[in-house]
């Protein structure tokens, strides 16, 4: 009976202590169990719409600088030299009447000038190579082309001459010649003791896959007989 009373009291006492390691264990499984459901919770539908939409931001993002940085490829400018100006400009267009040619620069520039003014002249070149624009440019942004060659990149070589020769760029625009596109950029140098105010304009248009630039220099008075020259001389090139 002793024995018993014993073996009773000392199962007793080992469940009482066993309690709150068991407790703990538990604690910790469930713990763990919370994690994993935790972990593994499906989303919301306003998450996801969320997501969605940030994606969809992310592409159109990658899309506009993939864009841009095409714009920004510079186009295939050539050296003067390199440009293969013929001998005679008869060979391009027939010149204007009341133009006389000049010597072809060392550049490879041809160049003109007004019988009845001399100090109005004229120098034809060949400034860039076309190229297919990309296929991916919207109908805007390839209105602002012209053969795979944007209308920032021509202004540009414009500026550059305007502040060699202290002058500043005016306007720019661009219009039909006998079917044919041309960007014009109109500047201008004020006088100094040499010579008057000069008015330039800057004719862009392509022919046989070359960008050729036609950059006319005339007196304010004669300005405008010059543009309808040029523009004559635009409309003849071949």
């Amino acid at each position: 009976m002793l024995r018993k009373l014993l073996l009773s009291i000392l199962i007793l006492v080992s469940v009482v202590a066993a309690l709150p390691f068991a407790d703990t264990a538990a604690r910790g499984l469930g713990h763990r169990i919370g994690m994993q459901r935790r972990h593994h919770r499906r989303h919301s539908r306003r998450w996801w719409r969320h997501h969605r939409a940030r994606m969809r931001r992310l592409a159109v993002a990658r899309a506009m600088a993939h864009r841009e940085a095409a714009l920004r490829v510079k186009p295939a400018f050539v050296a003067p030299t390199a440009a293969a100006a013929p001998a005679a400009p008869a060979a391009v267009a027939p010149l204007p009447n009341g133009w006389n040619s000049l010597p072809v620069a060392a550049t490879g520039e041809m160049r003109f000038r007004a019988i009845a003014n001399p100090a109005d002249q004229a120098q034809l070149s060949v400034v860039a190579l076309s190229r297919p624009n990309p296929a991916y440019l919207t109908l805007k942004e390839q209105k602002q082309m012209l053969s795979g060659v944007s209308f920032t990149e021509l202004r540009r070589t414009v500026i550059d001459k305007m502040i060699a020769a202290g002058g500043w760029v005016t306007n720019d625009f661009e219009r039909e010649v006998n079917g044919r596109r041309v960007f014009v950029v109109t500047a201008q140098t004020p006088a100094d003791g040499r010579s008057q105010d000069k008015a330039w304009n800057f004719y862009f248009t392509e022919v046989n896959g070359r960008i050729y630039s036609l950059a006319t220099e005339a007196n304010v008075q004669s300005a405008d007989r010059m543009a309808s020259e040029a523009e004559r001389f635009i409309a003849s090139l071949r």
